[in-house]
């Protein structure tokens, strides 16, 4: 194994011990501590929807006219933790890391944050207007488009990372 590798492995296990660290703290995290993601989410949910948050300490961000507060358990993270874990072993399956070491690790923590703050208020809008029109999906349901939100992110996301990524050259025997 090349020193270079072995320098990207270093960094892709340091980026994966911050995410474990990141659900470590997760567990007793309250509504205030998870700002840098729910603040984010609630200015779009009030860009696209036209409406005015008001947050409400150890409750969240609340929508008096939408019906809904933007909670604890709204804000991603274990989202954010599968991004940059994911981001991660697509980074470490190339050769090297060469002098991109440094943007591809800023690349994996901001691309994974923003896409969190993305897909998060994409899902929470989507279970908005699903109520405007009448819809009232119960809790499983409420779930289920979560997931399926969440995961089709992710995979776009990775594909698109995957692709921008460079590829090795294998030399052909002839």
């Amino acid at each position: 194994m090349t020193p270079d590798k072995r320098k990207t492995i270093a960094i892709a296990i340091l980026l994966l011990a911050g995410a474990f660290a990141l659900k470590w703290w997760y567990r007793t995290a309250t509504v205030d501590q998870l700002g840098f993601v729910l603040t984010p989410v609630t200015t779009f949910i009030g860009l696209f929807t036209g409406t005015t948050g008001t947050f409400v300490p150890e409750q969240g961000h609340l929508f008096g006219e939408l019906g809904i507060v933007v909670d604890r358990s709204c804000s991603g993270i274990n989202f954010l933790i599968i991004a940059t874990a994911t981001f991660s072993f697509l980074w470490l399956r190339r050769p090297d890391g060469g002098c991109a070491r440094p943007i591809m690790t800023a690349l994996i923590v901001l691309g994974s944050w923003g896409l969190t703050v993305l897909a998060n208020t994409g899902r929470i809008l989507l279970m908005v207007y699903l109520d405007r029109y009448g819809l009232h999906p119960g809790p499983t349901v409420h779930e289920a488009l979560g997931a399926f939100f969440f995961l089709a992110s992710l995979l776009l996301a990775s594909l698109a990372f995957d692709r921008i990524l460079p590829h090795s050259r294998t030399a052909s025997t002839n």
